[in-house]
């Protein structure tokens, strides 16, 4: 997978540095796993994104998408765990109207009965808030990360 950098890209900015704000649970270089600032249904929602600059899912390899698709399932089995969720959605949108951010992205959202989900919040969390379910997921991955960038 090539490390093509799309400055001003969201995702791109994100994992580069040149956003404030965001936290990283796990980071081997080619994948990322971020934490959600809007989160629809509680604590644990986090984003799988890789590095390079990838659309949408149409434009991976069938190694690349066997590579995002472990970690997925991965995070999803890490957020039931660390969040004591009773389960998980995941989400990916290829294309308008339903990619917002046209950089490939999975949404990994714990669930709970009663939850109401699908819906969208307009509250953020906050960067404690975040800093503390970042570290609780980076311990459930193995990960040293589990920090601000």
């Amino acid at each position: 997978m090539p490390h093509v950098d799309e400055p001003g890209c969201h995702f791109c900015d994100a994992l580069r540095g040149r956003e404030r704000g965001v936290f990283c649970a796990f980071d081997d270089g080619q994948f990322a796993v971020l934490m959600g600032r809007y989160q629809p249904t509680g604590p644990g929602y986090a984003l799988v994104v890789p590095y390079a600059h990838i659309p949408d899912l149409h434009s991976l390899s069938q190694s690349e998408c066997g590579q995002v698709l472990h970690l997925v399932a991965r995070v999803s089995a890490g957020i039931t765990s660390a969040f004591d969720v009773t389960g998980t959605t995941v989400v990916e949108n290829n294309g308008r109207p339903g990619q917002s951010v046209m950089h490939l992205h999975f949404h990994v959202v714990p669930r709970w009965e009663g939850d109401r989900y699908p819906r969208r919040t307009e509250k953020p969390e906050s960067d404690r808030v975040l800093a503390e379910q970042s570290a609780r997921l980076a311990a459930v991955l193995g990960s040293s990360t589990g920090r601000p960038r």
